[in-house]
């Protein structure tokens, strides 16, 4: 379970074991390139970049799930996400970042 709240509804926290994060940088190849300007001259949106972009939010996602599950953690609590240009604009860093913790239901009361 993965969420950008400090808590989780229904659920206790019963251990912090940390900050956990996961990366992967892109690039865009020659081919992407060209679409992306022919795309560029009409306006809107650039699909060629989109799809990659959502291809390497995922992919950090899953980077910090199994970071998150070496830790020992069953959730991951205060995700965000941040991307960074690199290499003179050439590259870019996708990082997905949050608080590893276990959690556990809370008992319902009756």
């Amino acid at each position: 379970m993965v969420v950008t709240t400090p808590g989780i509804p229904g659920y206790e926290i019963v251990k912090v074991l940390g900050h956990v994060y996961g990366l992967t940088v892109r690039t865009r190849g020659v081919g992407g390139k060209f679409v992306a300007s022919i795309e560029g001259l009409f306006g809107g949106e650039v699909t060629s970049y989109t799809s990659e972009c959502e291809k390497a939010r995922m992919e950090s996602l899953n980077r910090l799930i199994d970071n998150a599950k070496k830790m020992g953690a069953n959730a991951v609590i205060g995700a965000d996400f941040e991307t960074s240009d690199i290499l003179q604009g050439t590259a870019t860093v996708f990082a997905s970042y949050g608080t590893a913790v276990i959690a556990r239901p809370t008992e319902k009361k009756e």
